[in-house]
């Protein structure tokens, strides 16, 4: 058993299954883009590459595990987007690409139920926890607003104490920004810390913060991922007998 007070998530590929939410995230982005800015006979061209850019494996419909998307920043993926539309159309500015994400944020408030799917055992293990009085958080490279609606969207946001985004810290992923600001937020030692997550980076947050680490086999791991983790597991239902 390992002795923990305070347990911090990943939200994609680790709570919700992030293939399923970032596929169609970067589809609605990819479409609203070309649709406004590039000219009908190749709009659907470079609705195509602008998803293969930002992460997408368009075959099997699924997040590369090299990312970008789901492992860098928005900002990061905001100016991977612009390169791929500036090809096409010169006259596009970095503030009209994300001015489209923030369109296409808006609109998937409204449809966060297509969006969002949990993973097994999620809601058992967050159960569990909270009757061990084992506090809960999520350190996201999402928003911190767009974490806590995708969680009140599935009814889980009630679970957890503290959830943060890259928004509330200098550095995202693998710094361990994250994990400093919600020890130090909810008064914990990083020795009874456990970051749970499903991706390098989430491991490197952790090596970097000197707290525990479980990885998951949910989401975006890789072989680098699953060489280095000391505990791993198929998904969250492994996890309760280890807390």
């Amino acid at each position: 058993m390992i002795d923990v007070d305070l347990v911090i998530f990943d939200k994609d590929g680790t709570l919700i299954d992030v293939h399923h939410y970032w596929c169609g995230m970067i589809e609605l982005r990819a479409k609203k883009l070309s649709q406004d800015y590039i000219g009908v006979s190749l709009q659907k061209d470079v609705e195509q590459e602008l998803m293969l850019n930002m992460g997408i494996d368009l075959t099997t419909r699924k997040m590369k595990t090299s990312g970008p998307v789901g492992i860098k920043p928005r900002e990061f993926i905001v100016q991977i987007a612009h390169q791929t539309m500036h090809k096409y159309n010169q006259e596009i500015t970095v503030s009209q690409v994300s001015s489209t994400f923030n369109l296409i944020d808006e609109y998937s408030k409204e449809h966060l139920n297509t969006l969002v799917k949990l993973l097994p055992g999620v809601e058992q293990l967050l159960i569990t926890l909270k009757q061990k009085k084992i506090k809960i958080a999520i350190a996201t490279t999402d928003l911190t607003q767009r974490a806590k609606l995708a969680m009140d969207g599935v009814g889980l946001k009630h679970y957890f104490d503290d959830i943060a985004g890259a928004d509330l810290v200098k550095n995202a992923k693998p710094s361990p920004d994250l994990v400093h600001y919600l020890c130090d937020k909810m008064s914990v030692d990083t020795s009874k810390t456990v970051v749970i997550g499903d991706s390098i980076v989430d491991l490197e947050m952790a090596v970097s913060a000197n707290v525990k680490f479980i990885g998951v086999k949910t989401g975006l791991y890789s072989s680098k991922f699953s060489a280095n983790s000391c505990i791993l597991v198929d998904d969250l239902t492994y996890i309760e007998k280890l807390l």
